[in-house]
């Protein structure tokens, strides 16, 4: 019985551990641009020092630059893009306590292939101290 109970408060302990622990937050920027018509939306996916996915935002503007910020426990972040022929994947990308105050840069590049019939995404990231090109 013993054993049960200092296994329930080891649990309750670690679990405190996990969810006390912070990261510096982090900007990353978007840039869609090019046959930006055929986006349906475009999703930034957060992640914890798990490596697992936790939250999703969905309300990233496909008109136009943006950025977000991270959640003081995200290591990381994955974005999708939701287009008519599909779901494109990009990341996922980890800072882990690196590149503090460092911009992710997301040029995300939409433009048609063999003629029209398929939809090409093109991802470019670069991370900056500054701003990022379009800015």
């Amino acid at each position: 019985m013993m054993f049960v109970q200092n296994l329930g408060l080891l649990i309750i302990l670690l679990s405190l551990i996990n969810t006390s622990y912070s990261y510096p937050e982090h900007r990353v920027a978007f840039n869609p641009r090019g046959y930006i018509e055929a986006i349906n939306k475009i999703c930034i996916h957060w992640y914890d020092y798990h490596q697992n996915e936790i939250s999703s935002e969905c309300d990233i503007p496909v008109g136009g630059p943006s950025s977000k910020t991270s959640p003081v426990w995200s290591i990381g972040y994955k974005l999708s893009i939701h287009t008519e022929s599909g779901t494109a994947h990009n990341g996922p990308f980890f800072w882990w306590d690196g590149w503090v105050n460092g911009i992710y840069c997301n040029d995300i590049h939409i433009h048609l292939k063999d003629g029209g019939f398929v939809i090409k995404e093109s991802f470019k990231l670069a991370i900056v101290y500054d701003k990022c090109f379009w800015e």
